[in-house]
């Protein structure tokens, strides 16, 4: 090397899902706290369920906060399951009415058509591919009862094992564009009840000390709901 060269940099080794999650930790209830859409779907969820005894499984629940801790409040039966056993730690301390379980959706098999409606927020997005995804839908479907929900909600881009850096860390994402998630959704055998499209800057991230100002952007955000066919 002469003295006018310089190496690069070699890239950082991207962290896998579990990594990224434990590295993120509990404050990433912060960072999207105010997400209001997601409040939506959540009431709109519980317009549909009876009252109280409903079996729901939130996948990739996080701290817990707010989907299983409202969920359960209102007397259902949650499941939160995370492959982040950080993530799970801080549930099990902050929702104390669900059942949490430290688990990859990949490795999640209960019986068939045992759910009354499942729930997934931005968890089929790190360390999946698009293949993956859509298989993913396809299961979510055999483990609703007919007549169960789904809400899910993604960052609608075509990508298919993307290097990228999110919240300053780098990783490897997939996902669908807007048109191909619904259409995953509709192949999966489920009729969408409700599509909801938006923007969101995370900027509690910065507040929460998760990464810096440069480390965020403006995202875009797809919120399905879906129901499974009782016939």
């Amino acid at each position: 090397m002469t003295a006018t060269e310089t190496a690069e940099a070699p890239a950082p080794t991207p962290l896998s899902a579990e990594q990224l999650f434990d590295a993120v930790g509990p404050a990433y209830e912060t960072a999207f706290e105010n997400l209001d859409t997601q409040h939506k779907s959540i009431r709109w969820l519980l317009d549909q369920l009876p009252s109280s005894g409903a079996k729901i499984v939130d996948i990739g629940c996080g701290t817990g906060k707010p989907v299983c801790y409202l969920l359960a409040e209102k007397g259902h039966d949650v499941l939160g399951i995370d492959i982040s056993g950080a993530m799970i730690d801080a549930a099990r301390e902050r929702v104390t009415k669900a059942k949490f379980e430290k688990l990859d959706i990949r490795d999640f098999n209960p019986p068939s058509e045992s759910f009354d409606a499942v729930t997934a927020y931005f968890s089929l997005i790190a360390g999946v591919s698009q293949d993956e995804i859509r298989a993913t839908l396809k299961r979510v479907f055999g483990f609703l009862k007919p007549g169960g929900f789904l809400v899910w909600s993604t960052v609608p881009l075509d990508a298919d094992n993307l290097n990228l850096s999110w919240m300053g860390r780098p990783t490897v994402v997939s996902s669908l564009g807007p048109e191909d998630a619904l259409a995953a959704v509709k192949d999966a055998g489920f009729e969408i009840v409700e599509e909801m499209r938006s923007q969101y800057l995370p900027k509690g991230a910065v507040e929460a000390g998760i990464c810096g100002e440069g480390d965020i952007w403006e995202e875009p955000h797809l919120f399905v709901y879906a129901k499974k066919p009782t016939a």
